[in-house]
């Protein structure tokens, strides 16, 4: 009997994850090191990390270990810990994520995170953070720094700036005198090098994209985001992204896509929901629907550049697209849709995440008024599968692909 040929699969594995695999653990007993050292640092996702890398302060972030939460479909089992002690369910799934498992370390993935000796904050991407960091902060004793950037509606005024500038000259004091460290215009600049040298090699990866068929779908990018989230301004992610960028470009030249079968291309706005990602993502590919971009994780992509490293730093972290009125995100998404050649677009609501979400119903009108495409918004959220119907969502992405057929 002839042995029958294996049926390959929709959905096309990328062979640099074995080494983003490898990457994400190191950077975990790093976090575990840098704890045990007393230097260890929680952070948000819009803050400049390259501060406190080019100040030897090791870096953990609680989005991330949010994320790892969703994955491993306990969302509601640690986001539970956090409601236990008086946290609502409408609370940030991030947060409660990161507050249930510092609360019940023992039965949270990897037993929490590492305690911080340090919470550092930075409010361009959302408002909730500052008094996540609190509570943060009075379970563990860590004291919490504040990085503020005030909204920005068109361009950013001087005094504006110079207001940003005194954030980051403050941030150096404060991380020197809490952990007894100092910045050097050496480090600096190499640190900003590195960063910069990781985002040109993620953004080329990114604008692959363009071609057709895709060679990265939405689930891949989200993965391969993480490096470039945590460890900007590192050695570490180089490698990763090096490799990343080498395979794309191999499937652009031999005309391979992330998914089989390209027919459908789409949009993909907000976070992603961690519990379902393959599964949503990976069912659709089976229809040939492919996401050759995304708002998420095109957000990581300014690099600290120049004469005036820190100018740089207070430009980029300042003109976060969250950080901006509603019609930065629609004039993205506009601009997105025609680069990528997009045939339309879904926008995740996400039910915990209010900064991310707002004002996504009239995006959707808007942003297919001016490009001609369809889209859908559909609703969940990113960490708490409890208030995600996957019937209702698959009825409602149903509906828009109808309109391609």
């Amino acid at each position: 009997m002839t042995e029958m040929k294996k049926e390959e699969k929709v959905y096309r594995q990328l062979e640099s994850n074995k080494l983003l695999q490898q990457i994400m653990f190191q950077n975990m007993l790093m976090g575990h090191q840098a704890s045990e050292e007393n230097r260890l640092a929680w952070v948000t996702s819009g803050f400049p990390v390259e501060i406190p890398v080019a100040m030897d302060v090791g870096v953990s972030y609680p989005e991330q270990y949010g994320a790892i939460v969703g994955s491993q479909k306990v969302g509601p089992e640690v986001c539970g810990y956090a409601e236990d002690i008086g946290y609502s369910q409408e609370l940030c799934s991030y947060a409660r994520a990161s507050i249930g498992s510092v609360e019940n370390p023992d039965n949270s993935p990897m037993e929490g995170l590492p305690k911080p000796q340090a919470l550092l904050a930075g409010n361009n991407i959302c408002g909730t953070v500052l008094r996540w960091y609190d509570a943060i902060s009075e379970q563990t004793g860590a004291p919490v720094f504040l990085f503020d950037t005030p909204p920005i509606e068109d361009e950013q005024p001087d005094h504006h700036k110079e207001y940003v500038r005194r954030g980051i000259e403050r941030l150096v004091a404060f991380l020197g005198t809490t952990f007894n460290k100092t910045l050097t215009d050496e480090r600096m600049q190499e640190v900003a090098d590195l960063s910069s040298k990781a985002l040109g090699l993620w953004t080329k990866s990114l604008t692959a994209c363009k071609t057709s068929p895709s060679p990265l779908n939405c689930a891949d990018r989200f993965l391969a985001m993480g490096p470039v989230v945590s460890m900007r301004g590192t050695e570490l992610i180089i490698d990763f992204y090096q490799s990343l960028l080498d395979e794309v470009e191999m499937r652009v030249k031999e005309g391979l896509g992330a998914i089989r079968d390209e027919k459908i291309r789409l949009l993909w706005d907000n976070i992603p929901p961690w519990h379902s990602i393959f599964k949503f993502f990976n069912g659709l590919a089976k229809r040939g629907v492919v996401f050759p971009a995304d708002t998420y994780t095109h957000a990581w992509s300014g690099k600290i550049e120049g004469d005036d490293l820190f100018g740089s730093v207070v430009s980029i972290y300042s003109n976060v697209y969250l950080n901006k009125g509603l019609n930065a995100k629609i004039d993205k998404m506009c601009k997105m849709i025609k680069d990528y050649n997009l045939d339309g677009f879904v926008m995740f609501s996400v039910r915990s995440c209010k900064r991310y979400s707002l004002g996504q119903l009239v995006s959707k009108e808007i942003v297919a008024e001016r490009t001609g495409v369809p889209g859908v918004v559909i609703e969940g959220d990113m960490v708490d599968s409890r208030v995600y119907n996957e019937a209702q969502i698959q009825t409602r992405v149903d509906a828009l692909l109808e309109m391609f057929m």
